[in-house]
């Protein structure tokens, strides 16, 4: 793997795992693919290893480089799906959920009561996901 293997990579820790995760393409288009790369310490030089599954997990990644990806473990428990990372698309103001490892369908956007995102300001800042039961916003608002 190269350092150009993969758009705007992003390090997150799920449990015990330090995750390398990022984009084949723009993550807006069609066919993109996100891939998983865990850094494996077992040898003298430590090594980046293609991750197929990310098993009881789900990822959160915004397009806002300031805001630290999210792991999220059983994400099922709120309506959500593990193996997924779920970028938000500025364009509809939704959530789009990539299988790990397989281009985008039509069919993997949540349903918006499943998780919301929380911004209080005009300003561009940081973009925290939160559960939709715990959000603040009313309607939508």
């Amino acid at each position: 793997m190269t350092k150009w293997h993969l758009c705007n990579p992003r390090l997150v820790v799920c449990g015990d795992m330090l995750l390398m995760v990022g984009c084949r393409k723009d993550f807006h288009v069609i066919g993109s693919v996100f891939e998983a790369y865990r850094l494996d310490t077992s040898t003298e030089l430590a090594k980046w290893v293609k991750v197929e599954r990310l098993e009881k997990w789900a990822i959160f990644i915004s397009n806002d480089s300031r805001a630290q990806p999210l792991p999220w473990m059983n994400p099922e428990r709120l309506g959500g799906r593990s193996n997924r990372v779920y970028c938000y698309d500025s364009g509809s103001g939704h959530l789009v959920a990539f299988e790990l490892g397989k281009p985008l369908h039509g069919d993997d956007a949540p349903k918006s009561d499943v998780f919301s995102f929380s911004c209080y300001s005009s300003m561009v800042q940081p973009i925290w996901i939160v559960p939709s039961m715990f959000s603040l916003c009313c309607d939508g608002q």
